[in-house]
């Protein structure tokens, strides 16, 4: 797996050609068995001769010894309700629309927000959830994990004497920050909120494997899947849960207007009148063991992990780099070791105009000539951007994708991004038919933290 600031041996390098920095540019050659591969990058901003910066081929080290990965149970509590089968319900109706912040925060007005309602993990309920009996952590990002987890424990029929040994991996961005804009403080050793997210499930579900939080920016829900699934492949663990969880925050929402990045009235990221993401909530999980416990322990199998690839452009703390390569370096690398072409690809577009389109470009140059005939779904037009959840929310929407044989339609779309090179399925259409039993999912994040994988049906 390519991580960020460095490369693994297993997984030579693709070539990325671009004339300029416009996104546009981006094109994508896969390359023949062990071939020389390298990543070609212009000079300045303005169209120059480009320098090619190449790398040996490496042998294809892994792919037929390492076990196979795949997801057995899936959990998610958001703006549409409590349960996976309410996510669904949700993305096929695709009319969900977000409410006033519950405060002004100091703005003229207050933004909207996709919050979860009561019932289905409000403040007070997941305060109690987290904390009862446990001598703390009553954060409220921590209180919705524990709910998707749970959810996704009982999915996949995971008995009591196995959880001593099942690992966890949770990506968040901001963690139970909701305590400090509080003023209540956790018990203890005072560490970061972000980092007890992971320590609060696996308390709360007696998980007593591997314990990891990562925090990628809005990557952090696919990084949480990649990492859970190379300790798998590592041997350290043969179950582990992968989920992502974060909540309503106002420094992050007046940290978001002053960067100019919310849209104020609803999340659209297909449609031209877009103007900006607008904020959500929730937490989302999946348990990913190898094929071969699942097997022994006769678990029903709901997808199959095929392939994965992450990348770091490193250009800017907050803006994409303009010319995508190493997006398009993450996704290529995801399908390159998938068993076909995927049917449908979830994008992390948000409606942020600029990112959309280096991701578009991005994704545009990773399928080739296929793109115009893939349809594309954007998850956070229905539940908002839920930040270090998004990546898992995404990976829950194919997995059910891959079970029901279908493509929800996009929410919230008068006119299609004329620029935007996949085909965008709408309300007006009903949900489309998958196509192929594979499906493409994307994180991109602050940092220029880039994630993809690719979840095939189960056979």
């Amino acid at each position: 797996m390519v991580g960020p600031g460095g490369r693994d041996g297993r997984r030579p390098l693709r070539r990325v050609s671009a004339a300029s920095h416009a996104p546009a540019q981006l094109t994508y050659r896969r390359p023949g068995p062990r071939a020389s591969r390298g990543i070609i990058l212009p000079t300045d901003h303005e169209t120059s001769p480009q320098k090619l910066l190449s790398y040996p081929s490496a042998p294809d080290r892994g792919r037929t010894t390492a076990p196979q990965v795949v997801i057995s149970g899936l959990g998610a509590v958001s703006c549409l309700g409590g349960s996976v089968d309410e996510l669904w319900k949700g993305l096929l109706r695709a009319d969900a629309r977000p409410a006033a912040a519950p405060d002004d925060c100091g703005l003229p007005q207050q933004a909207p927000v996709y919050r979860v309602l009561d019932g289905a993990g409000s403040a007070a309920d997941d305060g109690e959830a987290a904390g009862a009996g446990q001598g703390g952590l009553p954060g409220r990002a921590s209180g919705l994990a524990i709910r998707a987890v749970g959810e996704a424990l009982s999915d996949a029929g995971l008995p009591d004497g196995l959880r001593a040994e099942t690992g966890v991996v949770a990506g968040t961005t901001l963690g139970d920050l909701d305590m400090a804009e509080s003023g209540t403080d956790y018990p203890g050793d005072g560490s970061s909120s972000s980092f007890r997210v992971a320590a609060a499930v696996a308390r709360e579900h007696g998980l007593g494997g591997p314990n990891l939080s990562l925090s990628t920016a809005c990557s952090a829900g696919v990084y949480a899947i990649t990492e859970a699934a190379d300790l798998i492949r590592d041997g350290e663990a043969e179950v582990v849960v992968a989920c992502g969880a974060d909540v309503y925050s106002r420094v992050a929402l007046v940290s978001l207007v002053r960067f100019g990045l919310l849209d104020p009235e609803l999340c659209r990221p297909f449609d031209t009148a877009r103007q900006g993401m607008v904020t959500g909530e929730g937490a989302a999980a999946v348990v990913i063991e190898s094929a071969e416990h699942a097997r022994r322990r006769g678990a029903t199998v709901l997808a199959v992990l095929e392939g994965a690839g992450w990348s770091c452009d490193a250009h800017h703390p907050t803006a994409p780099e303009p010319g995508g390569q190493q997006l398009l370096r993450a996704m290529s690398a995801a399908l390159d070791e998938a068993s076909g072409p995927p049917g449908a690809v979830i994008l992390h577009r948000a409606g942020i105009a600029v990112n959309d389109k280096v991701e578009s470009a991005a994704v545009a140059a990773a399928l080739g000539a296929s793109a115009a005939d893939v349809p594309a779904y954007g998850i956070k037009g229905v539940i908002g951007h839920t930040a270090g959840a998004a990546g898992l929310f995404g990976a829950v929407a194919a997995v059910l994708m891959l079970g029901h044989g279908m493509v929800p339609p996009n929410p919230h779309v008068s006119t299609v991004d004329p620029e935007f090179p996949l085909r965008v399925p709408v309300p007006a259409d009903g949900p489309e038919r998958l196509a192929e039993p594979r499906v493409l999912v994307c994180g991109t994040g602050f940092g220029g933290n880039n994630a993809a994988v690719v979840l095939g049906a189960a056979s």
